[in-house]
């Protein structure tokens, strides 16, 4: 149990770190080099800066999506990317942990904000598990990687709520603590190269949809050809 706890708080938090680092720096240029190559290829480019900005803001907060068959499920995302984001980055502890490792802290969620966003995480995880394997068009569509994706989201969370409420914690604490470390660790790896990755690249998806539909110069005549409409307005 020492060896492996000094190979998870040591070697693979640092290996963690580093893949998430190196990994999000090659989406992001990759990202960037693309919308470059869109953007001096496309047909019009004007683009629709305040317009892209208020779809993005729909996306953080989707209020036009609270209607119809998928709304609990919209909520239930909506929840769980809210916790995903806040605990890990704002609960003390793990503030405590960078302090200790590079110096750096900032202000910490209270500790029942904190257990809060955690359960409304699970609950939203939870929900979305079940909409997966209820519904017929979600289960054609989910992939073993979303599967296995939600699995190690909500080992993660449940780890850590224990982790921080030791008197309710069902397992001993160190086996406990090392699922955390683990699952979380594992999260940071695996993010860059899988759906998770979505988290690095929100800022620059609404900009790649929009250079999408911009035609290079002759596609509209290309279009009309692959038409049979050669000459025709289309």
């Amino acid at each position: 149990m020492n060896t492996a706890f000094y190979l998870a708080r040591g070697p693979f938090l640092y290996l963690a770190f580093a893949v998430l680092i190196l990994g999000a720096l090659r989406q992001w240029g990759l990202t960037i080099a693309e919308v470059i190559r869109a953007y001096r290829v496309a047909g019009d480019q004007k683009i629709p800066w305040q317009w892209m900005f208020k779809k993005s803001l729909g996306w953080i907060v989707p209020v036009n999506a609270l209607r119809g068959a998928r709304v609990l499920f919209t909520i239930a995302s909506a929840v769980f990317h809210v916790g995903m984001l806040l605990v890990p980055l704002f609960l003390a502890g793990h503030i405590a942990l960078v302090k200790k490792g590079i110096g750096l802290a900032w202000p910490a969620l209270p500790a029942a904000a904190a257990d809060g966003l955690t359960i409304a995480a699970l609950a939203g995880l939870g929900v979305i598990l079940l909409y997966r394997l209820l519904d017929k068009a979600a289960r054609f569509l989910s992939t073993a990687q979303d599967y296995a994706l939600l699995a190690l989201c909500i080992v993660a969370f449940v780890s850590g709520y224990f982790v921080a409420h030791p008197a309710q914690n069902p397992l001993p604490f160190n086996l406990m603590y090392l699922f955390h470390l683990l699952s979380a660790e594992l999260i940071l790896i695996v993010l860059p190269f899988s759906k998770l990755c979505h988290a690095l690249l929100f800022p620059s998806t609404r900009i790649v949809w929009e250079l999408g539909w911009h035609f290079v110069p002759g596609g509209g005549d290309k279009v009309r050809v692959a038409l049979g409409k050669a000459g025709e307005p289309v």
